[in-house]
């Protein structure tokens, strides 16, 4: 898992689509697609609930997105403190 798998489930939770998180994302909806498939099912957990072309985060979701915004946000605070010193 790196920095691009956080921000592709965060894309999909704040779009709640895949074609506009892919788009916002600037990949392909397959390529957005089957990442998402490969995730969940590595994890052992769905992550969205799909409700037509609507991605709604499950409990494991929430707890994903939950997580995947405190990381990056400390990765951008250390980006932020890094560039300072220099």
């Amino acid at each position: 898992m790196d920095f691009k798998d956080l921000s592709y489930v965060l894309a999909i939770a704040k779009h709640q689509n895949i074609t506009k998180a892919a788009e916002a994302l600037y990949i392909t909806q397959p390529t957005l697609t089957k990442f998402l498939q490969n995730l969940e099912r590595d994890l052992g957990q769905k992550l969205f609930k799909r409700l037509g072309n609507r991605y709604v985060l499950t409990y494991a979701g929430e707890r994903y997105y939950h997580m995947a915004t405190q990381i990056l946000k400390m990765y951008q605070d250390f980006e932020t403190e890094v560039s300072d010193i220099n």
